[in-house]
């Protein structure tokens, strides 16, 4: 048996070629042979349709059954002569990759996750009875990776060429066909104006630099950020995938302007009523101006010519901002701005869709305002782009801004703000939204867009399964098909393990306990703790007996799972994707723990304010908390995926990095925003918080002081924060890494 390749230089079909003999040689061990000529006696499989392959065309009357240039492919199997050949073809590039990876789950036993491949070896492949052709729901399935930073598996900012490839490689194993960049727009402005701004040190802090998220200064020198862009671009274009190009008011706090330009074209800016990206590195250049439109027009065409490729644009509007206390006036000025761009790219790239991402309409809108706005949109040139379903907004959402059944859109999962690298999702209310928007013919995509990457295996089951087709299967069933799919001969065993994770999904949806990082701003001990607002929080009268039933339900669920996880051995313990998802079960069992504690705390608290005696209850659930807080430290140290030190050595293997980066980092994930599930931040800053919040709690309780003055808080905040920037990240990975089985042993002792 041999491949027969296609008749092209096209990459994704030479591509394709290569993937069918890499495989089937990982598998069997035989390397089959490449030809360019078919043979009349011999066994062959066939890569790609007539277009690309004559052969098709004279050996099956009629072609195949697929669509050209779409992402249709088959599967056909047919006995010619006793000799058995196989097509495996698609209506493009990508979508005959899309047929050989799947032939490898089918008949090789394949599977494909983000982090690796399971391969079984020494396994004969049969090509013959095969008569498959899978036609997608939707034209777009897309992924976004976003600018935050932190720890490399969840923020893509960090990863560089090699983990790039891998990611793409299993874009197209999940059948997807979009993804997005934005991770920063890397050295645009070099690009697009180099009379006017030059290329920042790479030993230095970068001059637009601020603190926290906005602390963009650079770990990698800017050029060879460049040079990424378009190596990641040129590889995902050979894949034959789809990436859209930005264009229109680009300004924000990832895509800063940089000091150079300002100074020298000095643009003036729009007059903003809201706070968000207020420093002049990130406010919106005034559009008004015939010239700042033709700056940030040549910003996309520089992309264009250097990165991309002018098949669809992508636009944020001026997002995320308010430029008048009177709504009309500020929506007739949002509008003034689509239009704008929309004109740039209709005239200079006539045949590309624009995306409109809806955001802003989220973020920004009333739902009677985006259907005022959604008018002006020409449904034959534009999508509409909403990844905020799970957001949970019924007053604002798609359902709400009279698009359905009028013009094209793509139905979204935002998933996960940057504070939540942890295991969730609220999967009955996608699925019944999706069954709705599936049901829509004008709906024309699907799209995971978090603001981690990687955070949750079991979301991204979820989605790649349902991009390509919604089947409305529940999350028991996908999870128990991952298990059989990614554990191997420990399936059953980590069937157990998901079985017993998977009812506290469930949990907050029925006692009224949100997902989403604005609740969990001022309770959940290391996110913002600093901020409480009692006043802003007394629904937590309502909410208490929904709180108790949700921790006892919480709590008899968990113990099961840490009894199942202590008794693993440790030979089953330590195979990498075990190892890996039982710390992120762990690690989102004691952060939800965590979190229901820090809510009844500040209801305790609230109460001892307005008061009432709840000063042996308050002392008390103090000492739980640290003692719990010392545990999640043990549970983030685990893998070394929680790590920043782990992140910042994974930075610094191919090449040197910035000097001044380490401190950057510490701000990047150290802040009001971003503070997640973080080794080093938790062991130094986030406990040290929580013990001078337990003091100042108790030396109120002592004096009867209920006056709630909080002003020394900011300044302990401050200090805790410079002293942990003193410390080397190394010096946090000295001591003995923790064993599961103790960490178990400390979770369930904490769980009474």
């Amino acid at each position: 048996m041999f491949i027969l390749a296609p008749k092209t230089e096209e990459q994704a079909y030479r591509k394709a070629v290569q993937v069918f003999q890499n495989y089937y040689q990982k598998i069997t061990g035989i390397t089959l042979d490449i030809k360019t000529e078919p043979s009349e006696t011999e066994d062959m499989v066939i890569i790609g349709c007539e277009v690309v392959q004559p052969f098709v065309f004279h050996s099956l009357s009629g072609g195949l059954p697929v669509k050209y240039n779409s992402d249709e492919y088959c599967m056909i199997s047919k006995e010619d002569n006793g000799r058995n050949l196989l097509y495996l073809a698609g209506g493009r590039g990508r979508s005959t990759l899309y047929a050989v990876y799947d032939f490898f789950e089918r008949r090789g036993g394949c599977h494909y996750f983000w982090d690796g491949d399971v391969i079984p070896e020494g396994k004969a492949i049969d090509i013959t009875g095969l008569d498959v052709y899978e036609v997608p729901r939707f034209q777009y399935r897309a992924i976004r990776y976003f600018a935050h930073r932190g720890l490399s598996r969840f923020q893509a900012e960090h990863w560089d060429f090699d983990q790039w490839q891998r990611e793409i490689d299993w874009l197209l194993k999940s059948r997807l066909n979009m993804f997005m960049l934005r991770i920063g727009i890397d050295d645009l402005f070099q690009k697009a104006f180099p009379d006017i701004v030059s290329y920042p040190s790479n030993e230095e802090v970068l001059p637009e630099a601020t603190e926290g998220f906005n602390n963009r200064t650079t770990f990698w020198p800017l050029q060879y950020r460049g040079e990424l862009r378009k190596k990641v671009l040129q590889y995902a274009f050979s894949c034959d995938l789809i990436h859209p190009e930005d264009c229109g008011t680009m300004t924000h706090w990832y895509s800063r302007t940089p000091k150079e330009f300002l100074e020298k074209v000095n643009p003036g800016f729009l007059s903003q009523t809201s706070q968000s990206q207020s420093e002049q590195t990130g406010l919106v250049w005034d559009i008004f101006d015939e010239n700042n439109l033709k700056n940030y027009q040549k910003l996309t065409d520089t992309h264009v010519k250097e990165y991309g490729k002018a098949e669809l644009f992508h636009t944020i509007g001026l997002a995320e901002r308010t430029y008048n206390e009177d709504r009309q006036k500020n929506l007739d000025l949002k509008k003034y701005a689509y239009r704008r761009i929309i004109d740039h790219i209709s005239k200079n790239y006539p045949n590309a869709p624009m995306l409109i991402a809806a955001w802003d309409f989220f973020f920004c809108m009333k739902p009677e305002e985006v259907r005022d706005m959604v008018k002006m949109f020409d449904p034959e040139k534009t999508v509409i782009f909403d990844y905020t379903v799970d957001l949970k907004e019924e007053h604002n959402n798609f359902e709400q801004w009279d698009i359905m059944g009028k013009i094209p859109w793509i139905f979204g999962i935002f998933h996960a703000y940057e504070p939540q690298n942890h295991v969730h999702g609220d999967y009955e209310y996608i699925t019944k939204k999706l069954e709705k928007a599936a049901e829509d013919s004008f709906c024309k995509g699907m799209a995971f867009w978090p603001e981690n990457s990687h955070s949750d295996t079991l979301m991204l089951e979820y989605f790649r399964e349902n991009a390509w087709k919604p089947q409305g299967r529940s999350i028991d069933d996908i999870a128990k098909d991952m298990c059989f799919k990614r554990y191997g001969e420990d399936a059953a065993v980590m069937l157990n393990i998901w079985q017993a994770f998977l009812p506290t999904l469930k949990l907050p949806t029925k006692s009224g306990i949100a997902y989403f990082h604005d609740v969990l701003k001022p309770n959940a001990g290391f996110l913002r703790l600093f901020e409480l607002d009692y006043e802003r929080h007394s629904d937590y009268v309502d909410w208490l007996a929904g709180l108790e039933d949700y921790d006892l339900q919480f709590t008899d669920t968990i113990k099961e799972l840490l009894t199942l996880v202590h008794h693993l051995p440790e030979a089953v313990y330590e195979k990498p994707f075990i190892r890996r998802d039982i710390a992120d079960l762990l690690k989102t069992v004691v952060m939800k723990k965590l979190q229901y504690r820090f809510m009844k705390l500040s209801y305790l608290l609230m109460r001892w304010y307005q008061g009432e005696d709840e000063a042996e209850n308050i002392r008390a659930l103090l000492d739980k908390n640290e003692k719990m807080l010392d545990v999640m430290g043990d549970v983030l140290g685990l893998h070394e995926d929680n790590s920043m030190y782990y992140s910042l050595l994974d930075l610094q293997k191919n090449r040197a990095i910035n000097p001044h980066f380490e401190d950057a980092l510490k701000d990047n994930v150290v802040n009001w925003y971003c503070r997640s599930n973080v080794y080093e931040a938790l062991q130094f800053v986030y406990k040290k918080e929580v013990r001078f919040f337990k003091e100042w709690v108790l030396e109120q309780l002592l004096n009867n002081d209920r006056s709630r003055n909080v002003e020394s808080f900011a300044r302990a905040k401050e200090q805790i924060f410079e002293e942990f920037k003193k410390i080397p990240l190394k010096d946090f990975h000295q001591g003995q890494k923790p064993d599961y089985k103790a960490v178990t042993a400390a979770m369930l002792a904490m769980m009474e």
